[in-house]
Formats: C-alpha cells, structure tokens, sequence
C-alpha cells in the first residue's frame, strides 16, 4: 500500500433479517486523521453499501475505492466496481454501492446472515488536514484562525482555509506582500485576497517561521522553501538553508537539489566541502534562475 491507502472490513450480522429501512453499522476505524466507517441500509427490494468519512469543516477529501462482498456460508464473492468520491462538510459525505439482484443474496442469507464487507480507499486528495508525519497529524504552533482576528487586518483564503495577518508585518518581510497590500493593485483595498498555487499547510508552515516560531524540520523545509521563494521571503529562505546546513539529516543529493532550486549559495559551498565535488556539478541541479 502506498501511505494515503488503506482497507475496511467488517462482518455484518442478521443480514437476511433486515427490514425495510433499517441499516447496519461498522465500528468506526480511524485512517490518516480521519474517522471511516461502512453503512448497509435496506430500501424496498435493493441492499445498499455506504463509505463514510467523518470530515469537519473546511476539511474535503477525494478518494478512489473498490470493494469486495463475501457471502460466508455459501462462499459467494461479488467485486464492487471502482468508482470515485468527494467528502465534503455539511453535504451528503458518503460514497454508495447498491448490490445488484439482492432478492437472490436476501434468501441465502436469511439463516445464516454473515455478510462479509471489505473496501479498498485510495485517498487522492486532503484539504484542510494538518500534514501528517509517521502516521500523525502534524502540531501547528501557532494559529492564523479567527482568534487572531483583532491583531489582523487582511485574509488570506487559500484552499478551504483562511489565514488572519498582519498587512504590515508580512509587507515588511516580502516585497511581494508589500506590493500586494501597500500598492496600487485592486487587491490592496480588499479585506479578503484568495492566493492560488500555493498548498494551504505549506503555507501555515512558512506562516510560523515568519512569525518566530521554531518549525522548520526535514519534512516542512521543502514545503517552506517553496512559499517563501513565491512570495520573496528571504528571510525565511536564509532560516530554511541554516537549517538544512546546521541541523538536517536528509540525504544529500536531496539537499544539493534544494540548493540549485532555490539558489542556497552557503548549502552549495558546505556540500563542495562534504562531497568534494566541484561546481561544475552543480548546474545539473539548478532549475531556478
């Protein structure tokens, strides 16, 4: 499995037994930050299989799944075909598969009644989730939420999310936000500026450096790099190559690929001196001018 797949599977009692309306519930398993579970409901003549995932607010998730149903005393299979899903906030969350020619299943079951569910989820797409790392949700440490509405006055919605900020404070760092706010761009007298092409976490991350806090690591260093090199940040550009310098372990073909994107001159020179290799290796690397 790659690390966003995973499987449900649950055996489902009394199937045969079920009346019109009724539904049959799955524990909830809890994959990627997310609570998962599988629904049976029975409507007139047709059995149905739901997928639920249990998202929040400005949360959304787009899956990819295919399924498989057991009938256990008689050792039938029926393969769900594959099919695709948006999860989304206050709508109706759940993925559907109505078994075709229940009526046969229905008579087979009513003595015994096991019915085995199993779903196979390939997650494509998460937004407004904290970036996992080994398996958990990564800490944010420090909010842009609407707590900090009354120190703020601008919006930047990115993605599902909206981060409350200082015009000020972020002109003073990049001239890419100076131009945005202080200029003569239609954008400046706005109290809420969408910015596209940017990853929303990324964009926390870099938000946290920006603001003096300590969250540059080797799985966040990228993703901030990245953000700051958009939005002209050299400060936090000068922090992410410190750090990758001072304290990364990531290997070093990947840091001297960082030093030719983003131009980190003092991270090219400390790898000349790791590897001695000599400049004209460099170039290769470099896809930013």
């Amino acid at each position: 499995m790659t690390e966003k797949e995973f499987t449900l599977k649950y055996l489902f009692q009394n199937v045969g037994k079920l009346e019109d309306e009724q539904e049959l519930d799955s524990p909830e398993e809890e994959h990627f930050g997310v609570k998962w579970s599988i629904n049976m409901q029975k409507h007139n003549k047709d059995l149905s299989i739901y997928l639920y995932a249990n998202v929040t607010e400005n949360q959304k998730i787009s899956v990819d799944y295919i399924g498989e149903i057991v009938l256990i005393n008689m050792q039938k299979r029926h393969l769900m075909s594959a099919s695709s899903c948006v999860f989304k906030y206050n709508r109706e969350f759940r993925c559907c598969y109505s078994i075709p020619g229940w009526e046969i299943w229905e008579n087979e079951l009513y003595d015994d009644g096991i019915l085995q569910v199993e779903i196979h989820v390939r997650i494509t797409k998460m937004l407004g989730f904290p970036k996992l790392r080994i398996g958990f949700p990564r800490k944010e440490l420090r909010s842009f939420g609407e707590e900090m509405q009354q120190f703020s006055d601008v919006i930047l919605k990115i993605e599902e999310r909206k981060f409350h900020v200082s015009k000020l404070y972020l002109s003073s760092h990049s001239p890419y936000f100076a131009t945005l706010f202080l200029g003569r761009f239609q954008e400046s007298e706005k109290s809420e500026i969408e910015l596209r092409d940017v990853d929303s976490q990324d964009f926390q991350c870099y938000l946290e450096v920006l603001y003096g806090e300590n969250g540059i690591e080797s799985d966040t260093v990228e993703g901030i790099l990245s953000v700051a090199d958009m939005y002209d940040t050299p400060l936090t550009v000068k922090k992410c190559e410190e750090f990758l310098v001072r304290e990364s372990k990531m290997e070093l073909k990947k840091k001297l690929e960082l030093a030719g994107n983003y131009r980190l001159e003092e991270l090219k020179l400390f790898l000349r001196i790791q590897v001695k290799w000599t400049p004209k290796f460099l170039p290769a690397y470099s896809r930013k001018h």
